[in-house]
């Protein structure tokens, strides 16, 4: 099992592995980003793409890792997970946000400092958003799980 510094990281590569969620990702694999790579420039690019393929997919994948916290007598490791479209309303979306759940949930995640998520959970998700400064049409998935640990880092 490969380690990961975060739960974000082992999101994104396991989300850039999983077929059914590329296929539906203009770029595929390469369309899914980690947190500060997106941008307006590469937004645009994607949707040109789109444009001439004339393929039904969303612009890109974001994934953030939102740390790890304390919850209810133990420590719980999370991220979110952001779809991004523009110009197809919410239909893509909705699509690519099951895929993701699916190719998320019911895992375990080796993380760095001696811990293990033993099982991704579906943390809820933020309904359909319009970021208005990229145009953008965007809705974000939360995948969290228990962080269970050798050594007391977290205590």
């Amino acid at each position: 099992m490969t380690e990961y510094t975060d739960l974000g990281a082992w999101a994104l590569a396991t989300l850039q592995a999983a077929s059914d969620v590329t296929d539906l990702v203009v770029g595929g694999a390469d369309g899914i980003l980690g947190s500060g790579e997106l941008s307006a420039e590469l937004l645009q690019t994607a949707q040109q793409t789109r444009r001439e393929s004339g393929e039904d997919k969303v612009l890109a994948v974001l994934v953030t890792d939102t740390g790890e916290k304390p919850a209810s007598h133990r420590w719980e490791a999370s991220c979110i997970v952001g779809i991004c479209d523009r110009g197809h309303a919410y239909t893509n979306i909705r699509t690519l946000r099951e895929a993701v759940i699916e190719a998320l949930v019911g895992h375990s995640a080796l993380l760095a400092r001696a811990a293990v998520v033993n099982h991704t959970s579906y943390g809820g998700r933020g309904g359909h958003d319009i970021l208005t400064e990229f145009d953008l049409d965007y809705e974000w998935v939360r995948i969290s799980g228990p962080l269970v640990t050798e050594e007391e880092y977290y205590a």
